[in-house]
């Protein structure tokens, strides 16, 4: 009760924070100085370390999905603790503080507003409001691996889940399809509980690295770019199951930086995946290389 009744707090930031403001197809994204921002009770500041240009924020760029303008794209990032607004508790329920480093659920796209400029990864900081999931990363991994997790790591272990739901994964054989990132993380968390993943990926990209991630070439091509997958139930009633993605929940980000800090995870070369970071200076530069696709992710470093 008391969180909820602090009011507002001013943080100023010297030097301000600078965000890309994505303002609609056909339009130059412009980018803004933010000289402070006010945290309501439960929000939470985090200075990014590192972002990564997904599937989604080239959607958008290129005016193949729509989303609400002006706005800051960006939605897999890790970063540190910079101000809280009050007593504010990670996802594993113990308060978070300053400097930690952390990840933070995807959350939809927001218009910017008054007091509420920097709303997406794509800056120098990130304002989140109360009551986003945020998991703290520890200090040993890169942030190349980390930045990944609230988006492809937290979808492969919505996947995940719902397979061990369905069926017990060691020895199983799962045809996994998707394209990016995305069916390569699944394949690995597969790997590792034992199971036999097959990509099926029509992604060439994912075909190419998908032994390297536990993973077998399976003989098909499933022309899905959505992550899934596919296997036989046991009997008594044999038959063809498809667990397809939804909306990660709070547990299932816990459990891909679990996933990401495990030491068995690290016979993956999940920092291949992405290339070396850009400053944020040459963003625009950095979305034309993802847009080639040479990278599965092409990194941000705000602060190079």
């Amino acid at each position: 009760m008391e969180l909820a009744t602090r009011a507002p707090m001013d943080v100023l930031l010297r030097p301000a924070a600078l965000a890309r403001a994505w303002m609609g197809p056909g339009r130059d994204p412009e980018t803004i100085a933010v000289p402070g921002v006010v945290l309501g009770p439960g929000d939470v500041l985090v200075r990014i370390d590192l972002v990564t240009i997904t599937e989604d924020d080239l959607a958008i760029t290129d005016g193949d999905e729509q989303c609400p303008v002006p706005t800051v794209l960006g939605r897999e990032f890790v970063g540190r603790i910079a101000a809280l607004g009050g007593t504010v508790a990670a996802v594993d329920g113990i308060p978070l503080e300053l400097g930690e480093r952390v990840v933070s659920a995807v959350g939809p796209h927001e218009r910017i507003g008054a007091h509420r400029e920097l709303v997406g990864g794509f800056a120098t900081h990130v304002h989140l409001v109360e009551g986003t999931p945020i998991a703290r990363v520890g200090e040993a991994l890169p942030a190349c691996i980390l930045a990944p997790v609230p988006g492809a790591g937290a979808r492969a272990a919505a996947i995940m889940r719902r397979l061990e739901e369905a069926a017990d994964p060691e020895d199983l054989l799962v045809t996994v399809a998707g394209t990016g990132a995305d069916p390569l993380v699944l394949a690995a968390m597969i790997a590792a509980s034992g199971g036999r993943p097959r990509v099926a990926s029509a992604d060439p990209r994912v075909r190419a690295r998908a032994e390297r991630f536990g993973a077998a070439l399976a003989p098909e091509h499933i022309l899905e770019t959505d992550l899934s997958a596919r296997f036989m139930a046991a009997s008594p009633d044999p038959r063809k199951l498809v667990v397809r993605g939804g909306a990660p929940t709070p547990a299932d980000l816990v459990a891909a930086v679990a996933f990401m800090r495990a030491p068995g995870t690290r016979r993956y070369p999940f920092a291949d995946l992405v290339s070396a970071p850009l400053p944020f200076a040459r963003l625009d530069e950095a979305i034309d290389l993802a847009r080639a696709g040479r990278h599965l992710r092409v990194a941000i470093d705000p602060g190079a």
